[in-house]
């Protein structure tokens, strides 16, 4: 065994001092290799350092959430009203309140000298007086007329209509008689020609019957008998008797008998059937005469209801003509009497006015907090008193334009004010400006208490909103300043993580990463981030709500940390 070590050795010797060059090589290469995984031994336990040195821990838990919007707003009069008037140069007589005076809705606040005015009043409606007496007149005469030509209007039409109703109920009675005829004459044509098939047929049978007689007197013509006997024979001018007499034992006479009763008994049955075919046919000829002369009728009693159609219809055109007429002369005679006297009305109306405003009263229930007139003053415009209701109070305040779109009428609001010290008060969004107000305008609004205008100023645009105070405090002043937070949404008992724990992926997805600890095959425990999909709903000022499959309540979320993620990427910067 040692022989073979040795002569081992002896090979690998020799090996060496054959190869030198590339047995230094090999050195060096293992060298390398083995400084090489030291370091990247060592990078991995400086990238596990400072992973955990890039993010704090967080928890997924239950909170109540409030989204919120922070202002800062002023405490103004809800109802305040600047009084002026427009009588100019009127002397004050009296002034009945001073500066912090209540009053309320109607009380009397300033006087001023209106006798002018009195005396001005006093013509006018004597003025107006006669001009309504005038135009009283002639709107009565024309009210006159008018009832004439509605009762004129009534007789004409009224004799027309009769008229045109009985043109109207002769015409269809002669209609009603012309198609009586008619259909009656069709009776009687059908009837006609029932009786002339009747008596053609009678006239058939007769000619049938008297060629059977003939027959019977041929067939014994061998029998001795005259021709003019049987001439008389067939025009019937013999009797049975005289025959037989002549022919008495000559023949046998039964079937010439039998033939004659015939041929006689036919020869009747025609003469009657043609009786009744002349009789129609004369009453057919009748009717349509009379036919012919009910439809002239008809047509006649056409045209006078025509006529009398044309009669009414002119007649009432004409009529309401004249009533329109009449109608507007009145309607003239009113709109004359309203013009005539307006001026007049109008006069009085601006003088009673004028009295009504030589005292000056107030609209509202509140604090005089201006009187800027004094007894003796000349008016010449401007504000004389300033009320301002000093119980019922708002807060304005101006919203810059990222917020506005958020805020909606209905929202509640909570804010201090250093009056009210730590108490918490609530409120309601009852305005949203549609329109911009500069900041230096609302600041100098919210100081004088004016209300704010339209401008554009430089800058960021901001909005008005108003608050009604809805908790019942006696601490609040006019002008005080009210830190408020207008409540955006509220959420109770949801999931929650802090605000920066929620990142987004390389996809693009938000996500929140979640620790777990896990143990490697060496048993060394190691902290893994795991992504989770999640759904962001409110967000409060630290924490914000998630949902998310496989989110619990108590799992750690990582948080990264801005400091500590510039330092990876400084090192891992070439």
């Amino acid at each position: 065994m040692k022989t073979k070590l040795k002569n081992g050795f002896k090979k690998v010797r020799k090996w060496i001092k054959k190869h030198k060059v590339l047995t230094v090589f090999l050195i060096l290469a293992a060298v390398v290799i083995g400084i090489y995984f030291r370091l990247q031994r060592a990078g991995q336990e400086m990238a596990e350092a400072l992973s955990q040195m890039a993010f704090e821990t967080g928890e997924v838990s239950y909170r109540d959430i409030t989204s919120t919007v922070n202002a800062t707003g002023y405490v103004r009069s809800d109802n305040s009203r600047s009084l002026t008037t427009t009588l100019m140069n009127l002397e004050v007589t009296g002034v009945n309140v001073e500066v912090g005076d209540k009053v309320s809705v109607g009380q009397a606040l300033v006087s001023f000298d209106t006798e002018d005015i009195e005396e001005n009043l006093a013509d006018a409606r004597e003025s107006l007086n006669v001009s309504q007496a005038q135009s009283g007149l002639t709107v009565k005469g024309a009210e006159r007329n008018l009832a004439d030509a509605v009762g004129s209007r009534d007789y004409q039409i009224t004799g027309a209509m009769k008229d045109l109703d009985y043109s109207k109920t002769t015409y269809e009675d002669a209609v009603a008689d012309y198609h009586d005829t008619v259909k009656e004459l069709e009776e009687k044509r059908k009837e006609e020609e029932d009786r002339k098939r009747d008596r053609d047929d009678r006239e058939k049978d007769m000619d049938r019957a008297k060629d059977r007689l003939e027959k019977a007197w041929k067939e014994q013509s061998g029998s001795g008998l005259s021709p003019d006997l049987l001439d008389q024979i067939n025009e019937g001018t013999v009797s049975g008797n005289e025959i037989l007499e002549n022919i008495a034992g000559a023949f046998d006479t039964g079937a010439v008998t039998a033939a004659q009763a015939e041929y006689q008994t036919a020869s009747a049955d025609y003469s009657a059937a043609a009786a009744d075919y002349e009789k129609a046919k004369a009453e057919r000829e009748a009717l349509e005469s009379s036919v012919d002369a009910k439809k002239t009728a008809m047509d006649a009693n056409y045209r006078t209801y025509d006529r009398a159609a044309d009669t009414f219809n002119n007649t009432v055109r004409m009529q309401n003509s004249a009533v329109a007429g009449s109608q507007d002369s009145l309607t003239n005679s009113r709109l004359s009497a309203t013009i005539g006297s307006q001026a007049q009305e109008n006069q009085v109306e601006t003088y009673e006015k004028q009295l009504e405003k030589g005292i000056l009263t107030s609209p509202i229930n509140g604090t005089v907090t201006a009187v800027n007139v004094k007894e003796g003053d000349t008016y010449g415009g401007g504000v004389i008193v300033t009320i301002q209701d000093c119980e019922d109070f708002i807060v304005e305040a101006e919203i810059d334009e990222y917020d506005i779109s958020d805020i909606k009428e209905g929202m509640k609001v909570l804010f201090k004010t250093d009056a009210t010290r730590e108490e918490q008060l609530e409120g309601e969004v009852t305005f949203v400006s549609p329109v911009p107000t500069s900041a230096a305008a609302s600041s100098s609004a919210m100081g004088s208490g004016s209300a704010t205008s339209l401008t554009t100023g430089g800058g960021k645009a901001t909005y008005q909103i108003k608050v009604a105070i809805r908790t019942a405090t006696d601490r609040l002043r006019l002008g005080m300043t009210a830190k408020m937070n207008i409540v955006l949404n509220e959420v109770e008992h949801v999931l929650t993580v802090p605000y920066d724990a929620v990142q987004t992926d390389e996809n693009g997805d938000t996500v929140v990463y979640v620790l777990e600890q896990t143990m490697d095959a060496e048993g060394k425990t190691t902290q893994e981030q795991r992504p989770v999909a999640v759904t962001v709903g409110t967000e409060g000022d630290y924490y914000v709500e998630v949902s998310g499959d496989g989110l619990e309540e108590g799992m750690k979320v990582a948080i990264p940390k801005e400091e500590a993620v510039d330092l990876m990427e400084l090192m891992m910067t070439p």
